[in-house]
């Protein structure tokens, strides 16, 4: 971990024990400013903060602060080590857990935050919004993540599909047609993205020459990165061997709200219409209903 390298190595220069410090002391600072911001901060040269990353086994800054922000969610407010994996120690209080979740969703959403890519949430909700459909895959865990994004397009009168039954996702067939007007655009929610089914849905979709949107906390997805049109990668530091999915899943959450916001934002007023009117008839039928129910 990057903390017990920059507490326990030995053979650091002059130059690196005053980065190291400085690291140590406002680890939250380091995560939000640019290599040039630290080294005027420390006083030392570009390298030697590159050279210090390097001995740590991380390419270069950039990676630094990805690793470093990652153990920053593991840390809770006393500063003891708190797990994403199993964060609830044996014996906790009912306060103990309150606190626990409430510190993870408050880190999970700050670091995401902060790592948000702009331009990536601007052209996943381009491509929703030029498309006439919209698939929605996701299994498991992904499968609520995908459930919730289902909602809320079909609640602005967007035609969104999503099976959820286990193995009808990997049975939906696309039938070529090169006079079809009807565009399509698909979202693949997967943590690990290494499945065989996600594997299947994404040689499907490439096939068809369907461009979707990979939605991942997986660093290493290839190749289903490099075919996706957009891949939204949140960074989460849960493993297999987890009590749940709470990081990753409030990670993807605020993404795919990112995502939709700017959708909305499109065509503002068209979808605010929309919404009331839906809101407008749906009182509407209450109302008729409650009056009629001696009948």
């Amino acid at each position: 971990m990057i903390f017990d390298k920059l507490q326990k190595t030995k053979n650091l220069t002059n130059t690196e024990e005053i980065i190291a410090s400085f690291i140590l002391n406002f680890p939250r600072i380091v995560v939000n400013i640019s290599l040039e911001e630290l080294s005027e901060q420390c006083h030392v040269s570009q390298a030697s903060i590159i050279r210090l990353c390097k001995k740590f086994g991380v390419k270069g800054f950039s990676e630094f602060k990805v690793k470093l922000a990652s153990e920053l969610t593991s840390f809770a407010l006393d500063g003891k080590m708190l797990s994403v994996d199993l964060p609830i120690p044996e014996g906790s209080s009912t306060e103990d857990i309150a606190d626990t979740f409430y510190y993870l969703s408050m880190q999970s959403l700050e670091y995401e935050y902060k790592a948000l890519n702009i331009a990536d949430v601007k052209r996943a909700a381009q491509l929703i919004h030029n498309a006439d459909i919209t698939y929605i895959y996701g299994r498991g865990e992904s499968l609520i993540i995908a459930e919730d994004l289902h909602y809320k397009l079909i609640r602005l009168g967007l035609t969104s599909v999503l099976e959820s039954m286990n193995g009808f996702q990997e049975a939906q067939s696309f039938t070529i047609d090169k006079h079809s007007t009807i565009s399509k655009v698909a979202i693949v929610i997967s943590q690990y993205s290494n499945s065989h089914q996600v594997h299947y849905i994404i040689d499907e979709l490439v096939t068809n020459n369907i461009p979707f949107i990979l939605l991942t906390a997986s660093k290493d997805s290839w190749p289903f990165d490099k075919l996706a049109k957009v891949t939204l990668r949140v960074h989460s530091t849960e493993s297999r061997y987890k009590m749940g999915s709470f990081t990753s899943r409030n990670a993807m959450l605020y993404v795919l709200d990112c995502v939709f916001g700017e959708l909305f934002n499109i065509n503002y007023e068209k979808n605010r219409d929309n919404l009331f009117s839906f809101a407008k008839r749906k009182t509407e039928r209450d109302y008729y209903y409650r009056k009629n129910d001696h009948i």
